[in-house]
């Protein structure tokens, strides 16, 4: 608890720091304004979804301290799935998102210019039986196991689109499960928060994991339906403005892989309750 602290003294430090360039002053018509953002709840501590139904992780707090920097609050509710999340963010019912750019994409989201943090993609597989990644090709005719939504990148989908033998989910617990019970032969996810997740899961020694050739980054995306939209030029610089900071990601990742730990241990002891 006390490194949590010392790290959320940091933060409160960090995030008071940007608020002072704020590039609107208080008659601002961003002023006031609250928006609602959604993310994927599978990439912790990236991108995760807390038990009362909050976005949390790094992606989620540069989300709030840029737009809480012009004065906009953010409404970071959410009950839904991931491909959920993007296609409210397609009708325009929710304003901002991150997640990888791909073309796809673009047709009703715009993209801001700098990336947030990058994610390499690991293929997890039964431990016991081990899998060389020699291209996406090479997957043919085995099993794999996908988050419905998910997306590696435009040639990635792709090549994964020809595989008749995709089995989608909803939650990556479900991909990880069927994995250690051999149900699955292959699960294309975050490095990072596929190893944290097997932690959480008890499954480490049950699933390993390959380097592919997918390393990619997040950005933040605005729903072209937002009023957020004609403010690109200005979300664009003051995001830099707070990229600009080295330690601020590295500190934020620690920060939530500390959260996200608590919060799966408060729902472990609470299952425990007779």
């Amino acid at each position: 608890m006390r490194t949590l602290a010392v790290a959320l003294s940091a933060l409160l430090f960090s995030v008071s720091s940007c608020a002072t360039e704020s590039l609107f002053d208080e008659s601002s018509e961003l002023q006031g304004m609250t928006v609602r953002l959604c993310g994927t709840p599978a990439y912790p501590p990236v991108s995760w979804v807390t038990s009362s139904g909050r976005v949390e992780g790094v992606n989620a707090m540069l989300v709030r301290t840029l737009l809480n920097s012009f004065g906009v609050s953010v409404d970071d509710r959410q009950s839904s799935n991931w491909r959920r999340c993007l296609k409210e963010v397609e009708l325009g019912n929710v304003d901002v998102m991150t997640g990888f750019r791909t073309e796809a994409r673009t047709h009703y989201m715009v993209f801001l210019d700098t990336p947030l943090v990058k994610e390499d993609i690991n293929l997890f597989y039964p431990a016991s039986e081990p899998i060389e990644f020699n291209g996406w090709a090479g997957l043919s005719g085995k099993s794999i196991g996908v988050l419905m939504g998910d997306s590696f990148g435009d040639r990635t989908d792709a090549e994964l689109a020809k595989y008749p033998r995709l089995e989608w989910v909803s939650s990556q617990d479900q991909n990880l499960l069927k994995l250690a019970d051999r149900r699955l032969d292959a699960v294309p996810m975050g490095k990072r928060s596929g190893q944290l997740q097997i932690d959480v899961l008890g499954l480490a020694g049950q699933i390993d994991s390959v380097a592919t050739d997918v390393s990619d980054y997040w950005y933040i995306a605005i729903s072209k339906h937002s009023p957020l939209i004609k403010w690109l030029p200005e979300l664009n610089s003051q995001l830099n403005v707070l990229l600009s900071d080295p330690k601020l990601i590295p500190l934020w990742m620690a920060q939530q892989r500390t959260m996200y730990l608590q919060s799966a241990e408060a729902k472990t002891s609470e299952k425990d309750i007779p």
